[in-house]
């Protein structure tokens, strides 16, 4: 089947960064979009900056999507808002915090398993019925570059970023003759607050300044610079449209050319 005339979105961590770089994107296409995240004062300043972009047919839902129901009332409440079930799921949200190894607990390890990957597949589970029924869907999940290279100090955000690309592309397969394409990006350093987070955290332990780890990061890519939100979410608009139709399993750095690479 060909893709709804309006396709409804549902934007996990759409109030900033990358979920909220995603959402404007979205909306710009066309597309019906569900702004989605904790803080009700957040969406709501979320989806006035989107509506301010122009005739913008966009939503806002306070919720917390690593709770057992939360991804099921998104999904619920974009229906709710549109008419139509989602056919285009966003999975994005936070990164667990930064740490090496030798210090992860089991607690650290399963607190991270239910922020990073637990979501996706509860977002997953209550979207994939009314894809089937349409006959075209779109899952596009927000990892990491540390699923492709490992990024020191990050072992939370390298296991379970990677154990999400593991489970999605089972699903891709298993979907795939539903006319659903499942894929994943994977950013780089991007401009966004959580990059800020990190450097000052990698800067408490080696003592440089925030700065410098900003600046030494921008220059480990080929491009020379700190990549744009805007630059994911384009990318995330092309796996999102019936142009990519054929692109499905695929997790696609989006690093200015960091992770190098031949496969």
């Amino acid at each position: 089947m060909s893709a709804p005339e309006r396709p409804v979105a549902v934007v996990g961590g759409g109030s900033s960064g990358l979920g909220l770089a995603i959402a404007r994107r979205l909306a710009t296409d066309g597309l019906a979009v569900l702004v989605v995240s904790r803080s009700s004062d957040r969406v709501a300043r979320a989806v006035e900056r989107i509506r301010s972009d122009g005739e913008r047919t966009v939503e806002g839902f306070a919720v917390d999507l690593t709770t057992s129901d939360g991804p099921a009332r998104a999904v619920d409440v974009a229906r709710t808002a549109f008419g139509d079930a989602p056919t285009v799921l966003i999975a994005n949200g936070g990164g667990p915090p930064s740490m090496p190894a030798v210090r992860a607990s089991a607690d650290d390890l399963e607190a991270a398993c239910r922020q990073l990957l637990l979501p996706v597949q509860r977002l997953v589970h209550a979207g994939l019925p009314a894809m089937r029924g349409a006959g075209w869907g779109r899952v596009v999940a927000v990892t990491s570059v540390a699923v492709r290279q490992p990024q020191p100090g990050l072992v939370l955000s390298n296991a379970l970023r990677a154990a999400v690309t593991g489970y999605l592309r089972t699903v891709a397969d298993e979907v795939a003759a539903d006319g659903i394409t499942v894929n994943t990006v994977l950013p780089g350093f991007t401009a966004t607050e959580r990059l800020t987070e990190l450097s000052e955290a990698v800067a408490d332990r080696t003592g440089k300044t925030p700065r410098e780890v900003l600046d030494g990061w921008a220059t480990q890519a080929p491009v020379g610079r700190l990549l744009e939100p805007e630059e994911l979410a384009a990318a995330v608009s092309f796996l999102c449209s019936p142009d990519a139709s054929g692109i499905t399993g695929v997790a696609l750095p989006v690093d200015g050319g960091f992770s190098r690479f031949l496969l």
